[in-house]
């Protein structure tokens, strides 16, 4: 069943919810945040502690926790989308979260890597962009990748 036959499509679409998919693109953001932290870690090494400590949270947990205005109906139209958008979801996520888990490793392992390290940002927003195009049902998710390395410069000169 489709989020859109139960719920309003022109509500989802006015709280950035895929009417299609039921999913936000607002959970991404959750793995923006650590992206762009392994991606400074070059230049500024003392993030290393905060990338140690982020592990992923779930998608209705992660809305549930948030600030999202319409936390309420993200949460109902994840737990209406399909069982096939819900598969390549979760899928798109276990691979993100497989990467990020390899790139703590790898900086638990050798902290003076860090600066290699740091490069590993890039797979991890290639990987961001995949799971937005699970979200937006296999569009945009380029638009995805270079929002979020925008993000990333805009936070540098904040």
């Amino acid at each position: 069943m489709q989020p859109a036959s139960t719920l309003s499509s022109a509500r989802l679409r006015a709280a950035n919810i895929n009417p299609v998919t039921g999913l936000a693109t607002d959970y991404l953001n959750h793995y923006n945040e650590i992206a762009m932290l392994v991606a400074t870690l070059s230049d500024m090494p003392d993030m290393r502690e905060a990338i140690l400590e982020w592990h992923p949270v779930g998608y209705p947990t992660h809305f549930h926790n948030s600030g999202f205005s319409e936390r309420g109906l993200a949460i109902a139209a994840y737990v209406l989308a399909s069982a096939e958008v819900k598969r390549e979801f979760r899928i798109a996520q276990a691979d993100l979260d497989s990467r990020i888990a390899g790139v703590q490793q790898r900086l638990a392992d050798a902290p003076d890597l860090a600066g290699e390290i740091a490069s590993e940002a890039a797979g991890i927003f290639a990987d961001i962009a995949r799971l937005g195009g699970v979200i937006n049902g296999g569009k945009a998710a380029p638009l995805l990748q270079q929002s979020a390395e925008q993000d990333l410069v805009d936070s540098l000169f904040a």
